[in-house]
């Protein structure tokens, strides 16, 4: 794989295309994946989490989710391929308003979102974060990193205060942000409705892969996430806005890791060059990776993912 990725490099920063790929060496991991259903009080909703666990875990690594995402065998063989791959604890809790239990959105965070700010439900995320880790009495961790998909960059990025007060973050990777573009909700909307009608090929890569489909098959068949169309409305004009692209240009991080795939209508390319610019800009490193042939819903491909994690998440 890495012969074949096309590499341009900056003093601070590598951009690579990553070739669509079908080939996925070695089997499931087997490493232990906890589901841990969280009760945080204080009124607060439960929801669930996965916590995957290392044989000799040697840190965390916070991933925060796309839109629409349950707590599945998908999941599952996500949080076990990265944990396996990284020697990290991977920690996932589902979004606060998108869970199977169908709890809304506490009033006062969905108003701050119709407002287009997304602090107080990446506070109230970090909330049931806090409680997977007591959960799985993980604390102090050595070194962290944090990992966001599609919707999770944002709720990763604006965590990054709080997360930094937990351990040493050695990198943020960014899969597909959505928010890094100023449009209207019928755009955004229609932009969607584009990348789904890509989704066909990134399933498509998984074909072959007999412990993938399996995995894949039974999501679609067990697990559904809920929400009801104020939630949504809500979590949309946050997606709409340009708030990650903002905090992004405030940010101070060890390294950064952007993703991108080229047939993305959600993520669009030239706010995506301005974030790896403003990140160039200020001396942060870290690759910036394009994946050809797919779009927005390149996080289902596993072969990608598989590829991608080597690329983000190891050390240079």
């Amino acid at each position: 794989m890495a012969a074949s990725i096309e590499a341009v490099r900056t003093a601070t920063r590598s951009r690579l295309t990553l070739p669509l790929d079908l080939s996925l060496s070695g089997r499931r991991p087997t490493l232990e994946v906890v589901r841990h259903t969280l009760r945080p009080g204080g009124g607060l909703a439960k929801l669930d989490a996965f916590v995957a666990s290392p044989e000799y875990p040697r840190g965390v690594l916070f991933y925060f989710p796309g839109f629409n995402t349950p707590l599945g065998h998908w999941e599952m063989a996500k949080c076990q391929y990265l944990a396996a791959a990284t020697g990290l604890q991977v920690v996932i809790t589902e979004i606060p308003g998108m869970s199977r239990y169908g709890a809304p959105i506490p009033r006062a965070v969905r108003v701050d979102m119709l407002h287009g700010m997304v602090s107080s439900w990446a506070d109230l995320n970090l909330r049931y974060v806090e409680a997977a880790l007591e959960a799985a009495e993980i604390a102090d961790p050595e070194l962290v990193h944090v990992l966001g998909y599609s919707t999770g960059c944002s709720l990763a990025t604006a965590a990054l205060p709080t997360l930094t007060e937990w351990g040493p973050i050695r990198g943020l990777s960014l899969v597909e942000p959505v928010a890094i573009s100023r449009r209207n909700i019928m755009s955004l909307h229609a932009h969607n409705m584009l990348d789904l009608g890509r989704m066909p090929a990134a399933l498509a890569t998984n074909l072959g892969h007999d412990w993938v489909m399996r995995a894949y098959s039974g999501e679609r068949r067990n697990t559904r996430v809920k929400y009801g169309p104020v939630d949504l409305l809500a979590i949309a004009t946050v997606l709409a806005s340009d708030d990650l692209r903002q905090r992004l240009e405030g940010i101070v991080v060890q390294r950064c890791a952007l993703v991108r795939g080229a047939r993305s209508s959600l993520c669009r390319q030239r706010d995506f060059d301005q974030v790896d610019a403003s990140l160039a800009e200020r001396g942060i490193p870290g690759p910036t990776i394009t994946v050809e042939n797919l779009g927005h819903q390149l996080w289902h491909s596993f072969p990608t993912i598989t590829a991608l994690a080597g690329l983000m998440l190891t050390e240079p």
